[in-house]
């Protein structure tokens, strides 16, 4: 796999990871975890504007005294405005969790942040939101009781449950359903789902509107943190943490979302504690963000562009 180019856009942290990534008023705009660990006590969100060379022109950073800011996802609202979602784990001083819960904030620029407000139902890690007209989706999942939820709405005013248990271990046989994310095509909705227990493998979801029943294909394969991005009808990029020759790393794969097909582009130059990557597409230039602890055994983000039209399998297309 071919790289346009691979630049090393945040380490300033003991541990930067956790990324996401999106375009916005002709800018890229990436977010992650600034932290001392993997699980600290306490834990920042940066949010990195760039151009589309990779050159960092603003910082911004978001922090709350003893709380663990967690997996800061990015997207666009329908009014155009730029909304930044986050898991909350407050914690004591020996590092043990008081309470969770999911915050959004909003911002007209990307250089200033709103207050925090708290949006979906305490008890559930709401991942990602992906926005169908004016109407948000995400799944939030449960460890302790094997599921995922669909919750719908709008984070800065309503957000609630919209279909409970859309994959679970009682009712699909599936172990401990997690990370996810999701994509529309017309009236359909996608998504795919990370697991970890019994196969360990990720799974693709298919549904009509109005998103209520599910229907679950076992693609074989683990993908942690995975993230998906449209690139023509029925195909979609899919990014995310993959085992190759016995060892994590971060790949690219293209997936048919009519049967579940996915054929690997390649892999980032990634290693260690890795992955959790963002997808742009502009025009036939994909841009990918992630983490990876390939250089000096430390976490950093990384940013890489490719051409799509040299990484992508054109027999697949058809």
């Amino acid at each position: 796999m071919q790289l346009n180019w691979l630049k090393k856009i945040g380490n300033k942290a003991v541990h930067n990871a956790f990324v996401d990534l999106c375009e916005f008023n002709q800018q890229l705009f990436c977010c992650y975890r600034e932290a001392k660990n993997h699980i600290s006590a306490e834990a920042g969100i940066c949010i990195l504007t760039l151009n589309k060379e990779g050159k960092v022109c603003n910082i911004n950073r978001l922090k709350m005294a003893n709380v663990d800011l967690r997996d800061p996802k990015l997207s666009i609202t329908p009014d155009g405005r730029l909304l930044l979602i986050a898991y909350a784990r407050k914690t004591n001083h020996n590092n043990g969790t008081l309470s969770v819960r999911n915050l959004c904030w909003v911002s007209q620029t990307g250089h200033s942040w709103s207050s925090h407000r708290e949006f979906a139902a305490k008890g559930g890690w709401l991942w990602r939101v992906r926005w169908q007209q004016d109407i948000a989706y995400g799944f939030a999942y449960s460890k302790k009781n094997n599921t995922i939820h669909l919750y719908s709405g709008d984070p800065r005013r309503s957000f609630h449950c919209h279909q409970p248990n859309a994959l679970s271990l009682q009712k699909h046989n599936k172990g401990y359903p997690n990370e996810s994310d999701l994509l529309f095509e017309d009236d359909n909705a996608y998504a795919i789902v990370r697991r970890d227990a019994d196969s360990y493998s990720a799974q693709l979801g298919t549904s009509g509107y109005p998103y209520k029943k599910w229907q679950w294909l076992d693609l074989g394969l683990y993908i942690g943190g995975p993230v998906m991005l449209k690139i023509a009808p029925k195909v979609a990029i899919v990014a995310g943490r993959i085992i190759k020759k016995g060892k994590l790393v971060t790949g690219l794969m293209q997936l048919n979302l009519s049967n579940g097909k996915l054929f690997e582009l390649g892999i980032l130059p990634s290693a260690g504690d890795n992955s959790y990557p963002g997808l742009v597409l502009d025009g036939q230039i994909l841009y990918v963000s992630y983490y990876s602890s390939h250089q000096d055994n430390k976490s950093s983000v990384y940013l890489a562009q490719l051409d799509l039209s040299l990484l992508i399998n054109k027999d697949e297309l058809a």
